[in-house]
């Protein structure tokens, strides 16, 4: 494995769970001075399964990744102030499944991949898996995983359907 770090790469799943990850990421690229990624990987309301076989389209799927975009500028307002001026920023919006996406995103033996602990319970691992393995299982570099702040909280809402929800509240308030 290389000793540098060329490329730091965070999950942001929109939630407050993911804004230390981001701290976190934003000063490992500063002490390695590497580029600064921050990705939130999204799905359309009816989820990844149907988004793989009939991928949303025209202004859908835009609305959709505007809609995540913002959500990603939201999330490194509140954890970094914004994209910092002092690093190299590519943030990035994508539509499919996490766990597969944060890999494809991470990959290299130069890149670091920071992902928030989630307090999700054993029935969402179960359901769902666990993006977090799947990430260390898979990544070629090293993957830094940063706890939840506060581990009595409770378990985030699932971040697709909160965006999910997002749009839907969005195009009831245009009609």
């Amino acid at each position: 494995m290389s000793s540098t770090i060329t490329r730091v790469v965070v999950g942001v799943d929109g939630s407050k769970d993911c804004l230390p990850a981001l701290r976190q990421a934003a000063e490992e690229a500063r002490r390695h001075h590497a580029e600064f990624e921050p990705v939130i990987i999204y799905s359309s309301v009816q989820g990844d399964y149907v988004d793989r076989r009939w991928p949303p389209e025209g202004p859908m799927a835009r609305q959709l990744h505007d809609q995540a975009y913002r959500k990603l500028m939201a999330c490194c307002d509140r954890a970094v102030g914004g994209l910092p001026d002092d690093l190299s920023c590519t943030p990035t919006a994508a539509l499919g499944s996490v766990a597969p996406l944060l890999v494809s995103a991470a990959r290299g033996e130069d890149v670091l991949l920071v992902l928030g602990g989630c307090p999700h319970g054993p029935v969402h691992r179960l359901l769902k898996g666990s993006v977090s393995r799947y990430c260390v299982r898979h990544c070629t570099g090293p993957v830094l995983l940063v706890p939840p702040q506060d581990p009595s909280l409770a378990p985030p809402q699932d971040p697709t359907q909160e965006l999910a929800q997002d749009l839907a509240t969005e195009q009831h308030a245009r009609s």
